[in-house]
């Protein structure tokens, strides 16, 4: 592999990426232009951006609400027995069961980020984040910018699939088709 290209050859291929992408139905400099940022990001760049995307702020809660292997902190148990509130009409309400939905919130916030990252699971890890989100959106009405954005994550996600770099896609090559 040669370092540096001779000039024509550069043209020859910048070239043929216009023809390329003139034949996908993109005509005159625009669509010339609209092909190459096309180009510069790629399907399954965008979508392993997603996936680490929507994990971090998921993980990075979840992993704040253990002490150790299945012990959860003090703090996040006071959260959901007297912070926590569910605003629906008529409310806000209490969480049911406030150990349990701790425990299986904290459960949730690290273990689906986890396959999002690996992409195993994907489509169901990014559905689960986004009832997560629907519930957190309950609890803080006022976060609605941020949740607005992991929602939309979510569901790019479950558009659009894992993407190349993933579990799934190893497992099941045929999901490239789809």
């Amino acid at each position: 592999m040669r370092a540096f290209a001779r000039e024509d050859e550069m043209v020859t291929s910048v070239r043929n990426f216009f023809k390329r992408h003139a034949a996908t139905g993109r005509v005159g400099w625009f669509g010339r232009v609209d092909g190459l940022i096309a180009a510069l990001a790629p399907a399954w760049l965008a979508q392993l951006l997603l996936r680490l995307g929507l994990a971090v702020p998921f993980w990075r809660s979840g992993i704040g609400k253990w002490d150790g292997f299945l012990q959860l902190n003090d703090v996040a148990l006071l959260l959901f027995t007297s912070e926590f509130r569910l605003h629906l009409p008529g409310g806000p309400y209490a969480f049911p069961a406030p150990a349990v939905t701790a425990f299986a919130a904290a459960s949730a916030e690290v273990l689906f980020p986890v396959l999002l990252v690996l992409g195993l699971a994907t489509r169901l890890a990014a559905l689960a984040l986004l009832a997560m989100t629907i519930v957190i959106q309950l609890t803080v009405p006022d976060g609605w910018p941020i949740h607005l954005t992991w929602a939309a994550m979510a569901l790019a996600i479950l558009k659009a699939g894992p993407g190349k770099l993933s579990i799934d896609r190893w497992l099941d090559p045929d999901s490239a088709k789809a």
